[in-house]
């Protein structure tokens, strides 16, 4: 029984790395199967057997012209005063889906493919930037290609560690994978990312704590994720890192949104504090100096009708300034409902 089960889990192995290095890297099939040590049949039988298992997804969504999409982006900078924003094809049918749906699915990797485009595009060896944890910030990571090398490029959790396993959704891992790509730097936050407020400004006085957030003053990029408080399926509440209680309680105190599953805020974007805990990290204050400074804080957010509202305050309020999300999102949040 051992051995059938490793060579399918093997196999589902042969399945992604093929999918990604052919679909994202652009490596031809004749490279593939040289590399593999197969023949360029048994390269086409992984990627149609991918498809069919879904690891492969295919999204088919309205265009949207070079001018509309123009008029858009200049609409949703003038509104909300952003730096910049970046829109994708998006769907209607997608944003009111509540599950997780192949298509949903497509769209967000799609909405992340052009995240990575921008930091590819946008990133130099002066920046110091940082990334939180989450799957939006695991699917950037995995879609960048660093087409040139940045040897200086600081790379920088802003955020603590979510448990004691491996994870690949974690801030520190995620941090460490882009420097990797770019040839640049990373730094590891050596603590937890939610802890007892009687003890958290004793972790945060830890030197090696600080050598690592005394970068967030100095930090000139931040990919910031966004979501509506959930006590029921929130990540921190999944992780047992809070109690569906805790976040019941936010939410009665105010909280309609909430960022890297730890920073809370208000319809006026102002911070709503947890009760006994105290998140490790960059924070909503730290948010708001680096806009001060005209650093760059991205919002990559879209394909999710419950997260309109946070992005909207969000961006009301200057707790982001940059924006990447589809074209669906962009025309609600310019709507008065």
């Amino acid at each position: 029984m051992q051995g059938p089960r490793n060579r399918n889990q093997r196999s589902i192995s042969d399945l992604v790395d093929v999918s990604v290095r052919h679909y994202e890297l652009g490596e031809p099939i004749e490279e593939l199967a040289a590399d593999r040590g197969v023949d360029q049949s048994t390269i086409r039988r992984w990627l149609s057997r991918a498809r069919s298992e879904g690891i492969i997804r295919t999204l088919v969504v309205p265009p949207l012209s070079d001018d509309d999409s123009t008029a858009l982006r200049h609409e949703m900078r003038y509104r909300f005063e952003l730096e910049d924003v970046v829109i994708v094809p998006g769907r209607a049918d997608v944003l009111d889906t509540t599950e997780e749906t192949a298509t949903k699915e497509a769209l967000v990797l799609a909405i992340a493919q052009a995240a990575a485009w921008y930091l590819e595009d946008h990133l130099t060896n002066r920046d110091i930037l940082l990334m939180p944890w989450g799957r939006m910030a695991n699917y950037i990571t995995r879609q960048i290609k660093a087409p040139h090398p940045l040897p200086d490029l600081t790379v920088v959790p802003m955020e603590g560690v979510m448990g004691v396993e491996h994870d690949p959704f974690e801030a520190n891992i995620l941090a460490s994978s882009i420097a990797s790509k770019f040839g640049g730097r990373s730094l590891l936050l050596p603590a937890p990312a939610v802890v007892d407020s009687r003890i958290s400004e004793t972790i945060e006085a830890l030197p090696l704590v600080q050598r690592v957030t005394e970068q967030y003053q100095r930090a000139t990029m931040a990919i910031v994720p966004l979501a509506s408080p959930d006590p029921e399926n929130s990540t921190v509440v999944r992780t047992n890192l809070m109690s569906v209680e805790a976040v019941k309680d936010l939410v009665t105190r105010g909280a309609v949104g909430e960022i890297a599953s730890h920073w809370w805020f208000d319809r006026a974007g102002g911070v709503v504090e947890q009760s006994d805990v105290h998140a490790i990290g960059l924070g909503l204050d730290g948010l708001y100096r680096m806009v001060e400074r005209r650093a760059k804080t991205i919002a990559v957010v879209g394909a999710s009708r419950e997260r309109i509202l946070p992005l909207k305050v969000a961006l009301s309020s200057g707790l982001v300034n940059v924006l990447i999300t589809d074209h669906i999102t962009a025309e609600l949040l310019l709507s008065e409902e």
